[in-house]
């Protein structure tokens, strides 16, 4: 598969009008990652370990729930539980967007202003959870939580 952007392949997509041109959109355009691959590569390129990102979850997530969540055993975490495993593994917003992609979950949204909060602390490279979770309790918000569902 070429890397394109989502500009790029949307223009492509847009001009797709039968069952062949969809099948050859999706040789040419689609990638089918697993999870466990996705955080493989992501720890290799990144010089993290699972037990740094394990002791970062600030016991919101279990040691062994980190592990089942980075080899692909857990298919339905709670939305919080993948924002705490990104920020623990200090992900840009490229990077969470795509693990929330991966386990089906919705992105963070900047009209919602506690995904403002979590966002502007990825921007600003904040990744401490305490921290994260302080401005939103002062902000009368829910906090990060380790809650499975």
């Amino acid at each position: 598969m070429s890397q394109s952007d989502t500009t790029e392949l949307f223009h492509l997509f847009s001009k797709v009008r039968t069952e062949k041109e969809m099948e050859q959109y999706l040789a040419q355009h689609t990638v089918t990652t697993s999870i466990r691959d996705y955080f493989n590569d992501y720890i290799a390129s990144h010089s993290v370990t699972t037990a740094e990102i394990a002791r970062r979850c600030s016991g919101l997530i279990s040691k062994s729930y980190v592990y089942d969540l980075l080899n692909g055993q857990k298919e339905q975490p709670s939305r919080d539980i993948i924002l705490i495993l990104c920020l623990a593994a200090h992900m840009n917003r490229k990077e969470m967007r795509r693990t929330l992609e991966l386990f089906q979950l919705r992105d963070l949204y900047v009209k919602d202003s506690r995904d403002i909060i979590i966002a502007t602390a990825i921007n600003l490279e904040n990744f401490d959870i305490d921290a994260i979770n302080d401005k939103l309790a002062a902000h009368g918000l829910e906090i990060l939580n380790g809650k499975k569902a």
